[in-house]
């Protein structure tokens, strides 16, 4: 036998373990050759769609909300903002068999009872008993699932304002589609606020603190079978409510409610839907971000990429012009004619004269635009921008001015009104309304509202320069105001006009404006002769908090005189008659000197060529004080009752005066009216 001495045994394994690594270290070069060879490939066949693929499997973009910038009114009041919510949502299939285990049970115990119907003896029996147990099991695991559901329930039940039984209907009627499949979504409660949210995760933890306490006494039990039920419990109920959970979201909320509705508009969480909302959408929306996470095999964050992180950019605040008292002295007054009248609809605009501020913009019936899912569409509408009508008398001092500032007439003319009905050149018939007149002047067809002077008055002025009227005074064109819906009226091309037009024009037929048309041209004569350009947007509160003009960031408002000031002075002495002796009387403001005109319309029938006997616009423009003017307004009712008045005098003119009266003392202007009846005072009304 041939001895083996140690150092050969030490040689042998060393020569064994130089072959090993080598071939270790063999194997791991092609490994890697394979390797780079299976890289270098990839790279050169991979196209941009498997590199999207890819990073899709480990990388999650999470977007960030931007918020929705505010809109507050000058006086700082907000007036629209977002609040963020919670919506409330279950997944029912989860919550009736988590993990599908119940289920699962069920089809071992189907299985099983199959096998054993074709089994003999031991297999048999063996088969039999583990069906026994797994009854057992499905027993003690539906108990369990009972307690969790119940558990849920009682949680859910206070906080939904419903019965436990109900919330136990609901969730278990919902578990499926009708087609059998698990249901896996379901809403319990829409755009709750943080109250809400707070209570639910209070009730959560208190729920998970009672499980830790009950597996924590269940460890001290000795007996193993109630040591196990208790363990269950505690876990059950740990997850009792694991079914259930909230997604925020954003809400619009309108926190002075149906105030100046119509102006704001609406708007979801996204973006604006109507009104100043769309109008300003590209303000307040602001620029959503996003994060980037990487992610492992489970869908779990691993890291949060600071490189593909990108800021949300919040939209901005913007202060409106609308001042929050005055527009709700407008809507108070615009509310109590139309309801007193019952009349269809009303509008009405309050102005600053001299830098084009809407100060209050009113429409009834009022609109709110945090509940307009449950009001009609229509009245959604901005009627003060929107709807054109024929105006009426309301339309003559714009007549006068331009006869006066043409040199046409002089306020002292006299024109013979012929006691109430006359023919004009072509034949036609024209009726005064208030009554007959004989001779009047020029300045008491204005205050009396003759439409037999004023037909005079247009034809002397004649047709092209009666266009020019119109036209100057920013009829038949767009004002202009940052609105969506900025109307341009409806008045005829001069190709179109004739002698019939002429006189219809003259009393104010055939010729449509909007209301924010009319007080626009009537704040002329407040202002000394300039046609000012109507904003509702006073500043923008830019990123840096600063808050900047908004005729900083857009083109200044046109101003252009289109009326001497001599003129202004003129028709504002003319028409102060108008409340002292004129359609006007009973408007008559104790405190200021204001100076107004009435006007009553009849509707045209649409579509049949004339008008209706018992339909009526009802209107009033007026502005104060005289001595040093401060704000114009119009008030319009649609469709008055007759039988208890449409005259624009008798509907429109108290309405309009009392919100004159009512701004003019809350801006805490001096009065300056001498003739009155209970003195000067100066009064701020809630």
């Amino acid at each position: 036998m041939v001895q083996i001495t140690d150092r050969q045994w030490q040689e042998r394994s060393l020569r064994r373990a130089h072959w090993l690594a080598m071939i270790v270290l063999l194997l791991t070069v092609c490994l890697l050759g394979g390797l780079l060879g299976r890289v270098g490939w990839i790279e050169k066949h991979t196209t941009p769609e498997d590199l999207v693929r890819l990073d899709k499997q480990h990388d999650a973009v999470q977007p960030i909300m931007a918020n929705r910038g505010e809109l507050r009114f000058v006086d700082g009041t907000s007036a629209a903002v977002s609040v963020r919510m919670f919506n409330l949502y279950a997944d029912p299939a989860f919550i009736i068999d988590p993990g599908g285990r119940l289920r699962e049970l069920q089809e071992q115990v189907a299985t099983l009872s199959e096998s054993s119907q074709s089994a003999q003896g031991k297999a048999r029996e063996k088969l039999l008993a583990q069906i026994e147990v797994t009854r057992n099991q499905i027993e003690l695991t539906a108990a369990q699932l009972d307690l969790a559901r119940q558990t849920l329930a009682e949680t859910l039940a206070p906080l939904l304002g419903k019965s436990v039984d109900e919330v136990r209907k609901l969730i278990l009627e919902t578990a499926a589609y009708p087609s059998g499949s698990p249901r896996r979504f379901l809403w319990l409660a829409r755009y709750v606020d943080e109250g809400f949210h707070e209570r639910f995760v209070a009730r959560r933890d208190e729920l998970k603190a009672q499980a830790q306490e009950i597996m924590k006494a269940a460890k001290t039990l000795k007996n193993k079978d109630a040591r196990e039920k208790e363990h269950q419990r505690g876990l059950t109920m740990a997850h009792a409510i694991d079914g259930v959970g909230f997604l925020e979201s954003v809400q619009r909320r309108y926190p002075l409610g149906s105030l100046a509705g119509q102006v704001l508009g609406i708007a979801n969480a996204y973006k604006g839907v109507d009104g100043l909302e769309v109008q300003l959408d590209p303000l307040l929306t602001g620029r959503w971000g996003e994060v980037t996470m990487l992610k492992d095999a489970r869908r779990r964050t691993l890291l949060v990429e600071d490189k593909q992180y990108k800021p949300a950019e919040h939209g901005l605040t913007v202060w409106l012009t609308i001042d929050t008292m005055i527009q709700n002295i407008a809507e108070e007054e615009l509310t109590k004619a139309c309801e007193e009248h019952k009349a269809a609809s009303g509008c009405a605009v309050i102005l600053d004269p001299m830098t084009g501020r809407v100060l209050a913009m009113a429409n009834w019936p009022v609109f709110d635009p945090g509940r307009y899912q449950e009001m009609a569409p229509e009245v959604r509408k901005n009627r003060c921008i929107v709807d054109p009508y024929e105006p009426g008398s309301i339309f003559k001092p714009f007549v006068v001015a331009w006869a006066l500032e043409q040199g046409v007439v002089r306020p002292t003319d006299i024109f013979d009104c012929h006691w109430g009905y006359w023919s004009d050149p072509t034949g036609r018939a024209v009726k005064d309304t208030h009554g007959g007149y004989g001779a009047l002047s020029v300045e008491d067809i204005l205050v009396k509202s003759s439409n037999i002077g004023m037909t005079q008055i247009g034809w002397k002025l004649g047709i092209l320069r009666l266009h020019e009227a119109v036209t100057r005074f920013g009829f038949g064109g767009r004002t202009g105001v940052e609105l969506p819906g900025d109307g341009k009226g409806l008045i005829k091309p001069l190709e179109k006009w004739n002698k019939g037009t002429l006189t219809s024009v003259s009393f104010g037929y055939e010729a449509a404006a909007t209301p924010l048309q009319l007080v626009r041209a009537y704040a002329t004569f407040a202002n000394g002769g300039y046609l000012v350009t109507p904003q509702v947007i006073h500043a923008v509160q830019l990123e840096s908090g600063k808050a900047v003009a908004w005729q900083d960031l857009s083109e200044p408002p046109l101003q252009k005189q289109i009326i001497s000031a001599a003129t202004a002075q003129t028709m504002r002495n003319i028409m102060e008659n108008v409340f002292i002796r004129g359609t006007a009387k009973t408007a008559k403001s104790d405190i200021y000197r204001l100076f107004g005109k009435t006007g009553t319309a009849h509707l045209a029938i649409h579509g049949q060529g004339h008008y209706a006997s018992d339909q009526y616009n009802g209107s009033f423009l007026a502005g104060g004080p005289m001595t040093a003017p401060k704000l114009v307004a119009v008030v319009t009712l649609h469709k008055p009752d007759p039988k208890l008045g449409y005259f624009g005098g008798t509907v429109a003119a108290p309405a309009c005066a009392q919100m004159l009266e009512r701004s003019l003392e809350y801006l805490q202007v001096p009065p300056d009216q001498t003739d009155t009846k209970r003195g000067s005072r100066l009064v701020v009304r809630n």
